[in-house]
């Protein structure tokens, strides 16, 4: 079965990585090239303007890509065959969004500098599987192509399910139609009566005891996977996921005593009031937090703990991250100690 067949038919939360955030340097890149991908999504190539070894990434990494001043936004890496030296980013436009990729589609053009971080990985593939079901909404496809390259390259056993309305609402659509894994590639539009909620892939409904789900899209769908998949008799361990946004609204501030942060590099101690945000409390007072999304799920403002035990209500760490209380997100959790001395 090809990539045009239309099949009607595989949580553990998206893992941060056991490490601080990217406060290395940041790299700059120029647009070396940029092309529509669907109806509402760009490409856009980014290539170092020097040598630089931390252009390397491993599927599923992303970036944080500077749009200008306080304006940074996450951006899934595109493995579409790019040459070296060169970063690949995929971004859609939104409606009602905050700014960023406005910014992209009106103003970034082939020949501009900007910054972006090295690449990190909050969202990995686990090469050991037997199998992989790669499931995408919209956008959501962005990280899973470069999977999709990664399992192809090594002769895996993998599926890769895009969601979306029509083809020309899908992204990287014609990039997938000539892919050397094309066979493994089945496109599903609800404008043709192939809605993940109608259909699901009827692989979601035969386990594999050492196989592994990804999902990436938004949260509706991804949580309608996720329910899917664990009542089909899946592991919650065995889906990885990574969303667009949170899957409640943050509780970070209101109705929550106050407490202290101390910046463990000047010794400075700053209080955190019931309605304010410890990312908020830091920047005021002179330290970089590297926030983004200001939910707790893009990873960018983790932060190392040296004392204190943090109140996490991020949703990027996994459980055995959070358990050791070595590191919080800055831009929503709080504080179960009276002090919370940080790596700032």
């Amino acid at each position: 079965m090809g990539f045009f067949a239309q099949r009607r038919t595989r949580e553990r939360p998206r893992t941060q990585r056991e490490s601080s955030p990217a406060t290395a340097p940041l790299l700059e890149v120029v647009v070396e090239h940029r092309a529509n991908v669907s109806n509402r999504a760009v490409l856009v190539r980014l290539r170092a303007t020097s040598r630089d070894e931390r252009f390397a990434f491993d599927p599923g990494a992303h970036v944080d890509v500077h749009l200008g001043r306080s304006l940074t936004r996450q951006y899934s890496l595109v493995d579409a065959g790019q040459p070296a030296g060169t970063l690949t980013i995929c971004v859609q436009r939104e409606i009602d969004g905050r700014g960023g990729s406005a910014r992209v589609h009106d103003d970034l053009r082939v020949g501009d500098r900007l910054h972006v971080s090295p690449p990190r990985n909050t969202f990995p593939l686990a090469r050991e599987a037997s199998h992989s079901l790669l499931l995408a909404a919209g956008v959501g496809i962005t990280p899973l192509v470069s999977m999709a390259a990664a399992l192809a390259r090594e002769g895996r056993s993998f599926e890769l399910h895009a969601y979306s309305t029509t083809p020309a609402d899908l992204p990287l659509f014609e990039h997938l139609r000539s892919s050397p894994y094309e066979s493994s590639v089945f496109t599903h539009f609800s404008g043709e009566g192939e809605s993940f909620r109608a259909t699901a892939p009827r692989s979601l409904g035969e386990p594999i005891a050492d196989g592994a789900i990804y999902a990436c899209g938004p949260d509706g769908f991804v949580t309608l996977a996720r329910e899917r998949a664990i009542a089909a008799g899946w592991r919650a361990d065995q889906f990885a996921t990574e969303r667009f946004s949170s899957a409640s609204p943050s509780s970070a501030v209101g109705g929550h005593a106050a407490f202290t942060v101390i910046a463990s590099s000047t010794g400075q101690s700053m209080r955190v009031g019931s309605e304010e945000l410890i990312a908020d409390v830091l920047e005021r007072n002179g330290y970089e937090t590297y926030r983004s999304c200001g939910q707790g799920i893009c990873g960018s403002c983790i932060t190392p703990v040296l004392a204190g035990i943090p109140d996490h209500r991020d949703h990027v760490q996994s459980a055995q991250a959070r358990a050791s209380n070595a590191q919080i997100t800055v831009c929503c959790s709080r504080s179960l100690t009276p002090e919370l001395e940080l790596d700032v």
